[in-house]
């Protein structure tokens, strides 16, 4: 009995892990506002020393120094980072992201004077269109 114990879990495999394909965030978006007169152009591009990260520019119309992110599958992971304004305000960010078809939808919150916390529907733009 023993034997057969032992042998159904030597017969048992280990799941194999799942990788999800990277998701094409690397580009140039049009931040979408209730007003058109105030959308925006946001970049994100693919960092080639680390693996997964993006360095994200012009977020929120705001952020001037360029920002980072990690993917990781379908998402994209802002984690809190210090960014000072063009007035010489100190502010932190923090966030993450998705992609749904070719739009990205970016969850953050703005730390600091006047402070900010919402979402911006961000599509990606084909040839620079």
């Amino acid at each position: 009995m023993l034997t057969s114990v032992l042998w159904s879990l030597s017969s048992c495999t280990t799941p194999t892990e799942v990788i999800l394909p990277q998701t094409a965030f690397d580009g140039t978006f049009t931040v979408q506002e209730s007003n058109p007169k105030d959308n925006y152009l946001l970049t994100l591009r693919k960092n080639p020393e680390k693996a997964n990260t993006f360095t994200i520019e012009n977020l929120a119309n705001l952020v001037k120094n360029p920002l980072e992110g990690k993917a990781t599958g379908k998402r994209l992971v802002i984690k809190q980072q210090a960014f000072t304004n063009y007035l010489g305000d100190q502010y932190t960010i923090s966030g993450e992201g998705e992609m749904v078809d070719e739009t990205l939808i970016l969850h953050y919150t703005i730390k600091g004077y006047n402070g900010y916390a919402g979402a911006v529907f961000a599509k990606k733009q084909v040839d620079g269109k």
